[in-house]
């Protein structure tokens, strides 16, 4: 199980992107963004269903409840690109635990959740490790490019037993090769500190107030009152400090 990263506020520029239902599907197609920050910036195209709850069987702890989200990517690029999802479930509840909680690509329980997907197995739905064996093909020009996607699905199995939060969101990293390195002088030490950022998809979600049961469709869009749910950022993902030199002849 990989451990929850420290959170940390973001303070980059953001922006919203336009969003629509794929024709005929249950995804909602989430196109890649230009921020002011990217430099010669690659971004991939994604598409998600709302996180869905469901009971299957676990390698560690038999039968468990677990939360997941099936999504797909498609290239418009230009270049094949090599992709490293990660996804982390932030809880938002004012008066809730505060968590996070990243995916956990055990290959048997997506396999499991794929059956109830994909029941005839025609979209080879990944681990957000296997996802990363093989370069997402170019989308090739006069085509549905969502006829070239790659598919996975993203798992939390510790959610549930945490947090059951009634408002959350999903930061997505890996979609993008944007990165950005802010640094902060303290001063009252002289240290700088170094903050380095990656280009994020944010997606916002909500349950029904009291909602306990983890029903399958629980879980629904959080429009921010028409603001939209889907947003683009750099989102600070590690610090580090640069200690000031000591002056010798102190």
């Amino acid at each position: 199980m990989r451990s929850s990263p420290t959170i940390i506020a973001t303070f980059l520029a953001t922006a919203t992107v336009a969003v629509a239902q794929v024709p005929e599907s249950p995804f909602r197609n989430v196109d890649a963004a230009t921020l002011p920050l990217d430099r010669n910036v690659w971004t991939l195209h994604f598409a998600y269903m709302p996180p869905k709850i469901a009971t299957v069987e676990t390698p560690d702890k038999g039968k468990r409840t677990v939360w997941y989200m099936p999504y797909y990517v498609y290239n418009k690029s230009g270049s094949p690109r090599t992709i490293v999802p990660e996804f982390e479930l932030v809880t938002k509840d004012p008066d809730g635990p505060l968590m996070s909680s990243l995916d956990e690509s055990q290959p048997s329980v997506v396999e499991a959740l794929a059956k109830i997907e994909d029941p005839g197995s025609k979209l080879n739905y990944r681990t957000s490790v296997s996802i990363s064996k093989e370069k997402i093909p170019v989308a090739l020009p006069d085509t549905y490019p969502q006829s070239q996607a790659v598919h996975g699905i993203a798992v939390w199995l510790d959610v549930p037993a945490k947090a059951n939060p009634n408002n959350f969101s999903i930061y997505v990293t890996g979609l993008s090769d944007g990165l950005a390195k802010k640094e902060q002088e303290d001063p009252k030490t002289g240290d700088t500190k170094i903050i380095i950022s990656r280009k994020t998809l944010r997606l916002d979600f909500k349950r029904p107030i009291g909602s306990s049961e983890n029903r399958t469709d629980d879980i629904k869009i959080n429009d921010n009152n028409s603001l939209g749910a889907e947003t683009w950022d750099y989102r600070p993902s590690s610090v580090s400090t640069k200690k000031k030199p000591v002056d010798a002849g102190k």
